[in-house]
């Protein structure tokens, strides 16, 4: 059995930005030295696998994600997508998790996001803390809710006459929301691919095992 990961791209046309990785599942190794009895039961045991490992996947890159990034879990989850694979005929082929190409990460979502006198203060990486200068926490309206919440923003551009909230008909600067890597980006640094890739090995390794054992022993059990 093998797993490859393999770094997905955007089209060249839309910037051709990483967007995640895929791991794709192929042929088990251990069922060219299988029984015959079992050689029969192989691609079922193969599709129960990617079942699992449908469910486990996400959950491990979230955790692996965490390990590095000062980021809350809810935040990764809603980043993170996974899909099946198309196999030979109506067998799964395997299984593709990736980050969503969504904008980055807003520095109020890293935890310990505090206002200083020289700007914003924040940890991206554990253990890790960093100075926005210039920066400040601001409550902005959330789109069409008409609602507030606070995001670390930054001043730019001339003084234009502001249109709508509690600054209408002043002038005042703009202000912009700064935002830090995406879940994609985090998903594709460094190893976490291969190691992610690595990781989906050893567990559809074992859940063939478990299943290779449980069918033999109920095969036994039936014959007694």
């Amino acid at each position: 059995m093998s797993v490859t990961s393999s770094r997905l791209r955007r089209a060249a046309r839309h910037g051709g930005q990483v967007k995640g990785v895929g791991f794709d599942i192929r042929g088990f190794e251990e069922a060219r030295r299988a029984p015959s009895v079992l050689l029969e039961r192989m691609p079922w045991f193969q599709e129960r696998a990617i079942q699992s490992l449908y469910r486990a996947l996400p959950v491990e890159a979230r955790r692996d994600i965490q390990a590095e990034y000062n980021i809350r879990a809810a935040r990764v989850r809603e980043h993170l997508a996974v899909r099946y694979l198309e196999g030979n005929g109506t067998r799964l082929g395997g299984v593709r998790l990736y980050g969503q190409w969504k904008r980055g990460i807003g520095m109020m979502q890293y935890p310990g996001t505090r206002q200083t006198r020289r700007g914003v203060s924040y940890s991206v990486h554990h253990g890790v803390r960093k100075v926005e200068e210039g920066a400040f926490i601001a409550r902005l309206l959330a789109g069409h809710r008409l609602s507030e919440n606070e995001h670390v923003a930054m001043r730019y551009g001339p003084r234009v006459e502001m249109k709508a909230g509690r600054y209408k008909g002043k002038k005042r600067q703009r202000i912009a929301t700064v935002y830090r890597s995406t879940v994609a980006q985090m998903l594709a640094r460094g190893r976490r691919p291969e190691r992610i890739a690595e990781w989906a090995t050893r567990y559809v390794a074992g859940e063939v095992e478990r299943q290779v054992a449980s069918y033999m022993g109920s095969s036994r059990r039936s014959k007694r």
